[in-house]
């Protein structure tokens, strides 16, 4: 096995999963989640939506001087193992798997005392070894083409976890990351129907909140603190209310999206949008300007083609100025596409 080789293969079940959650957010826009009930594929543990927040934040352990006693002092086996193991894959090389493993076990055994470190090394083998047959495993299973799907094929990977390491074992490790995931599929059903208006979606969206999270402190949702968690709320308000959004004459449109903004955003933010929505706007409206003189000027019966490519040359200067020998290569690269696209 070459070297690298190892992390690959073991890193492609964690993959596979992962990919299962963002496709369940993004890529079910037809209503499926009336045909997704909510049963709930993690039962007995008590999992807060800020322990799902806080789990999908990162990994911390992102290099050696994180000391890893610190997250494994009463038990080896919680919500921190997943994360320590891809730690270990990653920046653990190894010319093999057995190279690999001695030199994670040589590791263990410098940073945890023994007893630990002969703990977790055996639980290290043994997700190696159930990550690389999962990899096997999901390559002969059906893709998902649903939400439901999603839910199942999400379902079946635990299931196998479960029968690998115990039910109590593998819910403790994975429990928040597919209650996580589950609720994202769940979520990203509701947020994409194209038949729900917003108000709905926002009703459907607290009602799956609540049967899946609870209603205590720990489950309520807190106002975004970083902007890329602004803009991830906003985004998501225009999604659900994508329809409305659809059906409104342009100034109810914008009036909306203001109120989007102004209730995610500062002042000062909301003022960078407009400024860029304007600046989009104006873009647009001079490329729409360009584009109609050009037609104007192909179909001049008065002009040659060398004519016409003489004046189409003035008219970008006249339009783009500093940016026109920018957007000429921008149309080239544009018409190379199309003609290797469609063998012209």
């Amino acid at each position: 096995m070459k070297k690298g080789k190892v992390m690959i293969i073991s890193l492609a079940g964690a993959v596979s999963v992962l990919v299962l959650a963002l496709l369940g957010y993004y890529c079910f826009p037809s209503g499926q989640d009336r045909d997704v009930p909510v049963n709930g594929i993690i039962k007995g543990h008590k999992i807060t939506f800020q322990d799902m927040k806080a789990y999908f934040r990162g990994n911390q352990f992102e290099s050696c001087e994180e000391d890893p006693n610190t997250y494994f002092s009463q038990t080896i086996i919680n919500q921190d193992t997943v994360k320590y193991f891809k730690f270990l894959q990653r920046e653990i090389k190894g010319e093999n798997l057995e190279d690999h493993l001695k030199k994670v076990k040589d590791y263990l055994h410098s940073v945890m005392d023994p007893g630990k470190a002969g703990e977790m090394f055996a639980l290290y083998q043994k997700f190696c070894a159930y990550e690389m047959d999962l990899a096997k495993r999901i390559q002969k299973w059906p893709q998902p083409k649903d939400a439901a799907d999603m839910v199942r094929y999400l379902e079946a990977i635990q299931e196998y976890r479960r029968e690998v390491f115990g039910d109590e074992v593998a819910d403790a490790m994975w429990g928040v990351e597919v209650k996580g995931q589950e609720y994202n599929i769940r979520k990203g059903a509701i947020i994409h129907d194209q038949d729900l208006y917003g108000a709905e979606k926002e009703e459907r969206i607290r009602e799956l909140k609540a049967e899946m999270w609870g209603t205590d402190p720990d489950s309520i949702e807190g106002a975004p603190q970083e902007d890329s968690e602004r803009y991830a709320v906003y985004q998501e308000k225009e999604a659900i209310y994508q329809k409305d959004l659809d059906e409104l004459p342009d100034d109810q449109r914008k009036e909306m999206i203001a109120e989007f903004r102004s209730a995610v955003f500062t002042p000062e933010q909301v003022a960078r949008l407009e400024a860029v929505d304007e600046e989009v706007n104006q873009e647009t409206a001079r490329e729409e300007e360009y584009r109609s003189q050009v037609n104007r000027i192909r179909h001049d019966p008065s002009m040659s083609r060398d004519e016409q490519e003489t004046a189409i040359r003035d008219l970008q200067d006249q339009t783009f100025g500093d940016e026109a020998e920018a957007f000429r290569r921008r149309q080239n690269i544009e018409k190379g596409l199309d003609e290797y696209q469609f063998g012209k």
